[in-house]
């Protein structure tokens, strides 16, 4: 049997359609700031590695956010869910180390992803409170497997500043003024998360009697204002 090996993993990922991976372990991100509030609970494994999947979601293709009422949530998460899927087992058939999906919400025994991808590599908190990447900016999705094996980690990343110098378009584009008070209000943007939800985009049944589809473009301003990345500058965002 190979031995495991966390680029070919990460060659393994990108093949699959990630955009980028990353790799901790359990022992350091259970130390993270985070997760020193709400400790790890991964069912009952305290040591391995996590594996941050991260998947683009440019500015030019929006749709892959907005919010539906199918599996998954959003066209970007359910791509995610299929690269972690087969991710998962083809770990298990190539390296017969035991490798699960990591719940999306932390009370469900997941963990803090941006801690995560912190951790990783995969980039540095912004002051718009998001994951910024050097290749995508704030612009990534995330998703979590779980190794209950030991794979050397990736991060974090040194010598990545982005927020050093800029102007902070991200703080000024916040239509609820979330960042008003020189730190990010979760109140705020939930404020502005309600108000989409109650203008969402409906969409005919495809079949009679059954419930109507909708979609909900949810606000993503302060992440599409942000100048880092591959489509720096195209944050035209429809809103309707």
């Amino acid at each position: 049997m190979a031995r495991i090996n966390g680029q070919k993993i990460a060659k393994r990922a990108i093949a699959l359609g990630a955009s980028r991976i990353g790799l901790v372990s359990i022992t350091a991100l259970g130390e993270a700031p985070s997760h020193r509030v709400q400790p790890l609970n991964l069912k009952g494994i305290s040591t391995g590695t996590v594996v941050v999947l991260a998947l683009a979601h440019p500015a030019r293709q929006p749709e892959m956010d907005w919010w539906d009422n199918w599996h998954g949530g959003t066209l970007g998460n359910r791509r995610l869910i299929n690269i972690s899927l087969r991710l998962v087992k083809w770990i298990r058939k190539k390296y017969a180390v035991e490798a699960s999906e990591v719940p999306y919400h932390v009370e469900r025994s997941g963990v803090f992803l941006k801690d995560a991808a912190i951790l990783s590599g995969m980039g540095v908190m912004g002051r718009n409170n998001l994951l910024i990447t050097p290749q995508f900016g704030p612009r990534v999705r995330l998703r979590a497997l779980l190794l209950d094996f030991p794979v050397a980690g990736t991060g974090p990343l040194e010598g990545f500043d982005p927020c050093k110098g800029c102007g902070a378009p991200c703080l000024s584009a916040c239509p609820r003024e979330a960042f008003g008070s020189g730190a990010y209000q979760r109140d705020h943007c939930q404020l502005q998360m309600r108000a989409d939800e109650a203008n969402p985009i409906a969409l005919r049944s495809p079949v009679m009697g059954t419930a109507t589809k909708f979609k909900v473009p949810y606000c993503r301003l302060c992440e599409l204002s942000c100048p880092v990345g591959d489509d720096t500058l195209n944050w035209a965002y429809p809103r309707k």
